[in-house]
């Protein structure tokens, strides 16, 4: 599944926590020791989740950023594949989850 946004193709979130381990968004902060934000929960591929996701979701400008599920989009998202691969299978998850 893929939602579009103004004809770019978005896939859907598969809860890699690629995107919380590059960089946080405005949102987040840099756990150093981690080295991934500090409001990324869970515990393994596929569980990992925003803890600030119902705070963010409630500022209008939160529209364009963070993009929750857009770093499923990155070719560099090696995270994403592996867990694709290990499950057989593409994987739809809603981010609100």
């Amino acid at each position: 599944m893929e939602k579009q946004i103004f004809e770019i193709k978005i896939k859907a979130c598969v809860r890699s926590g690629f995107c919380c381990k590059q960089t946080p968004c405005g949102y987040g902060q840099w756990n150093e020791k981690r080295t991934q934000c500090e409001f990324l929960g869970g515990e393994k591929p596929g569980e990992y989740f925003c803890k600030k996701f119902e705070e963010i979701q409630k500022d209008p400008a939160s529209y364009w950023s963070p993009a929750f599920g857009a770093g499923c989009c990155s070719s560099l998202n090696t995270d994403r594949a592996a867990l694709i691969k290990k499950l057989g299978r593409e994987v739809f998850v809603d981010s609100k989850d």
